[in-house]
């Protein structure tokens, strides 16, 4: 009898907690997600399947690569001080209190330890691999996005806190009750819609290959039959010379041959 008390007891407690997690959880899996392409230099946000916002962004420089994998973004920290981290590249760095001059701008998102999205003074930075391994946006945008994830992930602060916040400079922590989900994937050749693009291979991976282009082509549903091997090298070709970012429309790359993978029996 005392067995099956405890066993009702304790079911009855799960019950309670999923209850009471059950929402963030399904909004964090279902909600906002955050998407950052590293070539392509560009933080994508999504509610599901819809674009909310698009940033540029500033990634590591090679050497000091962006990491890859999927973070959740768990908390903020307003007008952050900033304390140079234990490595060689900050060894003379002093540390610096909020301000105009500060590397961690307005606002900084953390995803994993010692790395976040934050502002930056360095507004020329922007589109180009510039950081230690952080993810820099302009402050405007950081301000935005860190708004955003406070209106929809079960936020700590209410909008005029933040604009208090802001006007202040006092430095807060805030958490989120439903964290964010931020997928980092390097993925210099891309299909979207119509057109095919390949970004710079920033880090030299030598991702940039024909195996690369058919995949990208496979995931956009086009039937791998109708990819001819002397276009795909063509296209190789063309985006070497062009030397930076090159688009191209998918019927003037392929010709009208390429097909929409039949559906799946």
């Amino acid at each position: 009898m005392r067995l099956r008390l405890l066993l009702r007891a304790l079911g009855l407690l799960l019950t309670l907690w999923l209850g009471a997690v059950g929402p963030a959880a399904a909004q964090a899996a279902d909600g906002l997600r955050l998407d950052l392409n590293i070539p392509a230099q560009r933080l994508v946000v999504y509610d599901g399947e819809r674009v909310l916002r698009t940033y540029p962004v500033s990634v590591g420089k090679p050497g000091h690569d962006t990491p890859t994998g999927e973070y959740t973004i768990d908390h903020a920290e307003w007008n952050p001080w900033w304390r140079p981290p234990a490595r060689e590249w900050a060894k003379d760095k002093k540390i610096t209190p909020p301000g105009p001059d500060n590397p961690m701008g307005r606002v900084k998102l953390f995803f994993a330890p010692l790395y976040f999205l934050h502002g930056t003074p360095e507004q020329g930075s922007i589109g180009t691999p510039a950081s230690h391994g952080c993810v820099r946006l302009l402050n405007r945008d950081a301000v935005a996005l860190a708004r955003l994830l406070h209106e929809r992930a079960q936020p700590t602060l209410a909008p005029a806190q933040i604009d208090a916040l802001l006007k202040s400079g006092r430095t807060r922590q805030s958490r989120f009750g439903a964290p964010a989900r931020l997928v980092i994937r390097y993925q210099p050749v891309v299909v979207r819609g119509d057109t095919l693009t390949i970004y710079p291979d920033v880090y030299r991976y030598r991702a940039v290959h024909g195996e690369a282009v058919y995949q990208a082509l496979l995931q956009a549903g086009y039937d791998a039959a109708t990819i001819r091997p002397t276009e795909v090298k063509r296209v190789l070709e063309r985006a070497r010379a062009a030397k930076g970012t090159w688009s191209v429309a998918l019927r003037e790359a392929f010709g009208a041959d390429l097909a929409q993978a039949p559906p799946p029996r």
